[in-house]
């Protein structure tokens, strides 16, 4: 079997007029996975996975490397070997063209097939999502909002890309229908062997659809690691604040859900240590006045000073033998003195 990454990130970093807001991210996409980009809002996730594609806004600077089965992703790319599932369906599709003609559109400009040949493909695409034959002639007004969402996944794995990039891709859709989308969008990738990165702030959408997940703060890797080895267990205190701000997994009532102090670190202004220093209510002198490089620790990379290896682990507290935020005192850590 194949191990060698379909995407692999080195020394990422985007700016604007000068000024970074991904500030050196790396990490690896292995064939079939899905890795969640996880953070909360201007943490920089989104803007890291769509630099993946280059479609970054304009007037930003990239540097760093992103290579696609080893080779530099460019413009002739996109929609063929790595595609985008966007946020907003209605902007990712043409009001004035039916939905089969669009997909058709993207066969025939990318494959070169006959109309006849695009259009039986397009309907197949669409079948498979679960939107019937005959309306593809329909236009996307037309659509309901998950129908539209199935639609833009049609278009994203028409080519079979080895990559898709899904980006909030339910974010305006019930929680039923946001499943069956979800759903449907790891099943298609599984039927045409792509890689999924998902871009996300819901932590039960990781839990559910991802196999690894890159906890992003500031424009910085946090954690990054297996999927249930983060959650059970977190290293970095921030993916550890995220976590208890959650209801309890085991359904224990609580009354109150302890939240983040602060805010993150505006752009152009980073702090001289750790980014999330300012927030943590764990930080030591040491933290204040040097960034933490990602370092391996418990089967993860985890850019943390203090992190260290859990000895226990209580399965009713997702942040045990780590960090405390207002959790029971089972789950408070043992700091080392000295760092």
């Amino acid at each position: 079997m194949r191990s060698d990454p379909v995407l692999s990130v080195r020394g990422l970093r985007v700016g604007f007029d000068g000024v970074d807001v991904v500030r050196g991210v790396s990490f690896d996409v292995l064939p079939g996975e899905v890795l969640a980009l996880v953070g909360e809002s201007g943490a920089g996730k989104s803007l890291t996975a769509r630099a993946l594609l280059g479609m970054v806004p304009r007037g930003a600077s990239v540097e760093g490397e992103v290579l696609l089965n080893g080779a530099p992703v460019t413009p002739a790319d996109w929609g063929r070997r790595i595609a985008l599932v966007p946020q907003d369906s209605l902007s990712a599709l043409s009001p004035v063209h039916p939905v089969g003609e669009q997909l058709s559109l993207a066969l025939r400009s990318v494959q070169g097939l006959s109309r006849r040949e695009a259009r039986r493909r397009a309907e197949a695409a669409l079948e498979a999502v679960g939107i019937p034959a005959a309306k593809s002639r329909c236009h996307p007004h037309e659509f309901s909002g998950g129908m539209r969402q199935r639609a833009v996944l049609a278009m994203a794995l028409v080519n079979e890309p080895e990559l898709v990039v899904a980006d909030e891709p339910t974010t305006a859709l019930d929680p039923e229908t946001q499943e069956k989308v979800l759903g449907l969008l790891r099943e298609r990738c599984s039927a045409t062997s792509a890689s999924l990165v998902l871009v996300t702030h819901d932590i039960e959408v990781v839990r559910a659809h991802a196999g690894r997940m890159a906890v992003v703060y500031a424009g910085l890797l946090a954690e990054y690691g297996p999927v249930e080895r983060v959650l059970t267990r977190p290293l970095a205190p921030y993916t550890a604040g995220l976590l208890a701000s959650l209801p309890a997994v085991d359904g224990t009532p609580r009354t109150r859900l302890p939240a983040l102090p602060g805010r993150p670190p505006a752009p152009g202004e980073p702090p001289t240590g750790c980014a999330f220093a300012p927030r943590c209510p764990h930080a030591v002198d040491h933290c204040r006045t040097r960034a933490p490089e990602p370092r391996p620790v418990d089967g993860r990379e985890v850019a943390c000073h203090l992190a260290t290896v859990p000895e226990t682990v209580n399965p009713r507290c997702p942040t045990s033998a780590t960090w405390s935020y207002g959790r029971e005192a089972a789950c408070r850590p043992t700091v080392p003195e000295t760092v």
